[in-house]
């Protein structure tokens, strides 16, 4: 991808040793632009920006080491073939990239060039690297973080620093609990702290996947699903690990809307049948015992008040089975047809007593309506084996409520196996 012209002079140093340097191939992606002088020329030096400078303390003239750097610039290279270095000052030393032997014969002039060149190409190769992982990591909106083994940050990316509102110099070194703002007391409970995971990550030296909530004091909580690795040295050891997070908690919360929308009565707010047979599916081999619960004469409202009257007297009877029936699985199966499912071990007396509270608390509440006393009637069948299919428990409870109404409206009526086969 890239391309490096080295600019090189070479001054003082034997023609010999200045052929030899000259036949060293180029490494990959990099190029020679040669010239040599018996003398450095301090307008020269600024004017041309020579990458490398290679020569002697007898091509100095009357220039200092000092004079020489500053006309160079701080992105030359530039090296000193002496044969006495020990007369060099500690404050010469600072100003030199590079000391090599003399005299300089054309084999020490090869072996010198080359492995300097190797080091030049190392360097360039290791800055692209660095360029290619920052711009990389910075141009990811996930939030992507490097830590030592014992949990302190290394590096973080652009969007890191922006979903913890810190730099990333405030970020280095430091832990979890600083990093997102949380207490000592919040980090001591270790609620919404990926330390646990990371410790995983690396006792099972391998990548996982985990789905985590971390707590932000900027931005509250959030959902994160994380992708982490292990990261090893040379010999195999564990550094630490890199994590990669995306922040899905609007994805989630939107899907958290969208299943609601499916699973819902846009009407009543209640679950619909799609949704309580995914809750009867989770509960199949528990005991059970199922109510089956519709509007008395529904038709009427409608009728004779409207469907907006319908309407309202259906989300009145959803509000109040929400009220009487909060630890039971309330839902519109359709039309004014509702279901209430209880699940484990309960007393039937204890039920049929919450079904005829229902029934009163709703012509209580519809007793001001305009479209008049609003009552039901109900039929329960129980399952205390918890093998009956609940196509069959609907059906002994639908049987009960059809009895019930053939008999006497607004009442709670138990399934016996006689009312089956009347049903």
């Amino acid at each position: 991808m890239y391309a490096v012209k080295l600019h090189i002079l070479l001054a003082g140093l034997p023609a010999a040793a200045q052929e030899a340097i000259k036949q060293v191939p180029p490494q990959e992606r990099f190029s020679h632009e040669w010239a040599a002088a018996e003398q450095l020329n301090e307008a020269a030096l600024q004017e041309q920006r020579f990458s490398l400078i290679i020569f002697t303390p007898a091509s100095l003239g009357t220039l200092s080491l000092a004079a020489v750097r500053q006309a160079a610039g701080e992105h030359a290279q530039c090296i000193l073939v002496t044969s006495e270095p020990q007369f060099l000052t500690a404050a010469e030393l600072q100003l030199l990239d590079g000391i090599w032997p003399a005299p300089l014969t054309p084999d020490l002039a090869r072996y010198f060039f080359s492995r300097l060149a190797a080091a030049l190409k190392a360097r360039k190769d290791a800055w692209m690297e660095h360029t290619y992982w920052q711009t990389t990591i910075n141009s990811s909106p996930d939030l992507i973080w490097y830590k030592d083994k014992i949990g302190a940050h290394v590096e973080v990316n652009d969007a890191f620093c922006k979903a913890v509102g810190k730099e990333k110099t405030d970020i280095r070194g430091r832990g979890h609990y600083y990093i997102w703002g949380l207490t000592q007391e919040q980090y001591a409970k270790g609620e919404f702290v990926c330390n646990e995971t990371e410790e995983t990550v690396m006792n099972s030296k391998r990548a996982m996947v985990f789905d985590e909530h971390v707590l932000s004091k900027n931005n509250g909580m959030r959902q994160l699903r994380t992708y982490k690795s292990p990261l090893f040295d040379e010999d195999g050891s564990i550094l630490g690990t890199v994590g990669v997070a995306m922040d899905v908690t609007k994805e989630r919360e939107y899907q958290e809307k969208l299943l609601r929308i499916a699973r819902h009565d846009p009407l009543t707010d209640l679950p619909n049948r799609r949704y309580f047979y995914e809750y009867v599916e989770e509960h199949s081999k528990e005991p059970k015992y199922l109510l089956s619960l519709d509007i008395d004469n529904f038709k009427q409202f409608n009728d004779h008040f409207g469907h907006q009257a319908g309407d309202e007297v259906l989300q009145l009877f959803a509000e109040v089975m929400r009220e009487t029936f909060d630890h039971g699985f309330a839902a519109r199966f359709g039309g004014d047809e509702f279901l209430v499912l209880y699940t484990g071990e309960l007393a039937s007396d204890n039920l049929r007593a919450a079904a005829e509270k229902f029934g009163r608390t709703l012509r209580e509440k519809s007793a001001a309506m305009e479209s008049g006393v609003v009552s039901t009637t109900v039929g329960m069948a129980g399952d205390l084996s918890g093998k009956l299919p609940i196509d069959e428990l609907y059906q002994r409870a639908d049987a009960a409520l059809y009895f019930a109404k053939q008999h006497s409206k607004g009442q709670v009526m138990v399934w016996r196996e006689d009312m089956q086969k009347r049903a």
